[in-house]
């Protein structure tokens, strides 16, 4: 029995359409930046602990998914703020940061993944700390060993 022209065409269609599919990865995982085994990128605050009485000045840590570094690497980068003030951020390049400058009391420290060109990437990472002692008000600030250097 002979086939129709036109379903041996479609046959080879259909077979071009799922090696395309496969080729494109339809179900396995993707390497992205947030790096080879896939998934969403992420950033937390490693220490302090969430709560914890500090006093200054004191380190504040983050582990992230991706590589960190300056902008013009190309790398993601930390945008840290104080106490929900988002647009008085500091930008740090590394993972660990010295934090100096908060008044005695409880604050939130926020940290933030951002992109090369600042923009926020997604995650981010919330504490509340409490400073003894401090400096009676003045301005917080963060120096990492690359970063601390508020964006214009």
């Amino acid at each position: 029995m002979r086939r129709p022209r036109g379903s041996r065409a479609l046959l080879l269609l259909v077979g071009a359409v799922a090696l395309l599919a496969a080729a494109c990865g339809g179900g396995g995982g993707t390497s992205d930046a947030a790096g080879a085994g896939g998934g969403e990128m992420s950033l937390a605050i490693a220490t302090p602990a969430d709560g914890a009485g500090v006093t200054e000045p004191f380190t504040l840590k983050v582990s992230s998914s991706v590589p960190l570094g300056e902008p013009d690497s190309g790398r993601h980068h930390v945008h840290i703020w104080f106490d929900g003030q988002e647009a008085d951020y500091e930008i740090n390049y590394t993972d660990s940061f010295q934090v100096e400058g908060l008044p005695a009391g409880e604050h939130v420290l926020t940290a933030a993944l951002a992109n090369a060109d600042h923009s926020l990437a997604g995650p981010r990472s919330e504490i509340t700390v409490t400073v003894g002692g401090g400096d009676d008000g003045a301005t917080a600030t963060t120096s990492g060993q690359d970063g601390g250097d508020a964006y214009p």
